[in-house]
């Protein structure tokens, strides 16, 4: 290398690191700008050295020449700059947000989510009046097509049969029992007429003997007793007298002959049986006096007491018994029409478990609420399975016509009403659109859920394969105006102690905020209709005046 190369290789560094300076001072002020004019790409052709040198010294020369001031001058422009800048971004941002009103069209949608339900379907269940053991034969499939009188569930009827056999049997006794009882209590009504008698009879004996007794008998037994005694006495005296005549008239003759001594001996014999009698009739005469008499007057007054009781008792407790028997008999017909009754009713129940459909359509395991199915498995209705009596275990649904089954909340429950139309779409199908009108809505809340409301479907575009339980989305415009005065909802503003007063800020022709009373109709998210109070052309503040 010669001495003029490398003259020419060293100018060129040094003009090279004087540019470098002088990027790095201005990259390092404070400027939202980047610009880079000056600076060249590389290029991608080979240079010899020398032309190197020379490019870079023409730079150099072409720098000086595009920015003639100092660097000083040219750094307190830009900050100029800068701050006039930012002096416009902060009266931008000082001038609040507006919006210029004009008419335009307007609606209010409503969106609602539901399910297909069937307008004629027949709930299953069997309400037996007797018999509550319901276990499962056979059932058809989940989704079985039936026809009318088809049979669709079929219970065990092995123990009802035998119920309704004993049954039977007891009624049969039942029967008999009532025939005898029937014939009894009508011989009893013909034999009353003649226990009264038999009883009036007796009375009227028993009476008769104890008035006898009192007078005839009582008095005669104790004369009887006294007569006895008193006889006794006397016989005891006649032996006794004629013994003494006899030993008088004996001794008298100084030698007894054998005769006279037997013959006196026959009479202190006869005098000893007279004492001996007497004796007897005086111990009897006593018994009768103090025991037998009084005796047999308290059996006599006893026996008479006992059979007025008895024929009172009679008297009283025969029209009883009568009542009785008529009650027993009652009772046994009251057994029997029971009995009968439950038969009937057992016989109905035994043809209840024969389940037949009552229309024709699809089997619905379950019971449907609002047009959603309730959770029943398949081994609900398996065999041997038990099912609750009164509870809808199956249900035979025609697929059409369709209806919808919603719920619209409260917040919308003024908005959907009688007669709107609404766009369906099944979950199920994507591309398929359907409509619907609302038929009826209803006015008392289920719970906090929101207001039953049901939709009938077209018949147009329904496919097939659309069946209740299927669920859809729909959407109903409930309200919409085609010139439409609107403002955005955060431009209405609330009077903070009169709720009802609303209002907006106009910009007036000074550039200051106007409060204008505006009256608002209907509303959607981004969108509220002004029915009084501004024009179109007017140009509303979107925010509230900090001022204000």
């Amino acid at each position: 290398m010669n001495r003029f190369a490398f003259g020419r290789l060293l100018l060129a560094c040094t003009l090279m690191t004087c540019v470098a300076i002088g990027q790095a001072a201005t990259e390092s002020k404070p400027t939202k700008r980047h610009s880079h004019k000056g600076e060249k790409k590389p290029s991608s052709a080979k240079q010899e050295p020398g032309d190197s040198a020379s490019s870079t010294a023409k730079t150099a020369s072409d720098e000086k020449k595009a920015d003639p001031k100092k660097p000083d001058e040219k750094k307190a422009d830009e900050k100029k700059a800068d701050e006039k800048k930012l002096t416009a971004e902060k009266e931008a941002a000082a001038k609040p947000a507006t919006q210029k009103l004009k008419k335009g069209p307007f609606r209010i949608e409503v969106g609602l989510d539901g399910v297909f339900e069937a307008q004629n379907q027949a709930e299953l269940f069997i309400r037996p009046q007797e018999w509550a053991a319901l276990s499962v034969l056979k059932a058809v499939d989940h989704g079985a097509v039936v026809k009318q009188g088809d049979l669709v569930l079929a219970l065990d009827t092995e123990k009802i049969d035998r119920v309704i056999a004993d049954l039977r049997s007891e009624l049969e006794l039942n029967a008999l029992a009532l025939k005898q009882a029937t014939a009894q209590l009508a011989a009893m009504e013909k034999i009353a007429p003649l226990e009264v008698q038999a009883n009036n009879r007796s009375r009227r004996i028993t009476e008769e003997d104890w008035k006898r007794y009192q007078d005839v008998e009582k008095p005669l037994m104790a004369k009887v007793t006294e007569f006895r005694l008193k006889a006794a006495q006397e016989t005891l005296e006649y032996a006794e007298e004629e013994y003494r005549q006899l030993e008088k008239m004996y001794q008298a003759d100084d030698l007894l002959e054998e005769t006279e001594k037997i013959v006196l001996r026959r009479a202190k014999n006869g005098v000893d049986r007279a004492r001996l009698s007497l004796e007897l009739a005086q111990a009897a005469n006593e018994e009768a006096v103090k025991l037998s008499l009084p005796r047999m007057d308290e059996r006599a007054k006893d026996q008479t007491e006992r059979s007025l009781i008895d024929t009172e008792y009679t008297k009283i407790n025969l029209p009883l018994l009568m009542g009785k028997h008529r009650l027993e008999l009652e009772k046994l017909q009251v057994v029997r029409n029971l009995g009968e009754e439950k038969l009937k009713k057992l016989i109905s129940d035994r043809e209840a478990m024969m389940v037949k459909a009552p229309v024709e359509g699809i089997v619905y395991y379950g019971r449907s609420v609002r047009g959603k199915w309730s959770a029943l498995s398949v081994e609900t209705l398996r065999r041997g399975a038990s099912i609750m009596p009164n509870e809808v275990f199956m249900t035979v649904v025609q697929t059409r016509p369709l209806t919808i089954r919603t719920t619209v909340p409260e917040s919308q429950s003024q908005r959907v009403r009688a007669g709107l139309q609404a766009v369906v779409q099944p979950v199920g199908f994507a591309g398929l659109k359907l409509s619907a009108i609302v038929q009826r809505v209803g006015t008392i809340p289920l719970g906090s859920s929101g207001f039953d409301c049901q939709l009938t479907v077209a018949s147009d575009g329904l496919s097939s394969a659309i069946v209740p339980g299927m669920n859809c989305e729909m959407k109903m415009i409930s309200y919409k105006k085609t010139d439409a005065l609107t403002v955005p909802p955060k431009a209405v503003f609330t009077e903070e102690f009169d709720p009802a007063k609303q209002y907006v800020y106009l910009r007036g022709q000074d550039g200051k905020p106007q409060k204008r009373v505006v009256t608002l109709g209907e509303r959607n998210d981004k969108q509220v209709e002004v029915l009084q109070g501004l024009a179109e052309g007017d140009e509303i503040l979107l925010e509230k005046p900090k001022e204000d």
